[in-house]
């Protein structure tokens, strides 16, 4: 199915008296996710979602108690600024709902990854030139793991 073919049908039932106020809630809501990614910080919004508004109240999901906490301090600040884009927010309850986002879930970190010849050498080079010190100390354990993950496996 097309995705014409699928706006044509969606418009459709929202035109029916019996769907017009769960649409009309639908977009509000999308409306508002929209204001709130441009008014909330970036590290948070891309791990929130607006979950329920009615009478004045806005719920919002975190992905975590982390990002909960934080979106608690910040909510009087997120208040005003749903006011002043046009939405009658007078409350916002903030709850914990984990994996509810997909947008941030690649930032696993690969630990297999290879250093380049290149950048072996200049490492090297920066090792032999600090003095002794934990940083030294780290950069020469990252040459070591990373000249055992070069060799090849029998």
């Amino acid at each position: 199915m097309t995705a014409h073919k699928i706006n044509f049908y969606l418009t459709t039932l929202g035109a029916a008296a019996d769907q017009q106020g769960l649409f009309a809630q639908a977009n509000q809501l999308t409306l508002m996710q929209r204001a709130f990614v441009e008014i909330a910080p970036p590290q948070l919004s891309g791990y929130c979602t607006v979950g329920w508004f009615s009478e004045g109240s806005l719920t919002l999901y975190a992905s975590s108690g982390a990002i909960a906490a934080k979106l608690k301090q910040i909510s009087p600040s997120l208040l005003l600024k749903f006011n002043k884009k046009g939405y009658e927010v007078t409350a916002i309850r903030v709850a914990v709902q984990a994996h509810n986002h997909t947008t941030k879930t690649d930032n696993k970190v690969d630990k297999n990854l290879n250093i380049s010849p290149v950048g072996m050498e200049n490492l090297s080079q920066l090792a032999a030139g600090l003095p002794a010190s934990p940083l030294k100390s780290a950069v020469e354990s990252l040459l070591k793991r990373q000249a055992k993950q070069m060799v090849p496996q029998r």
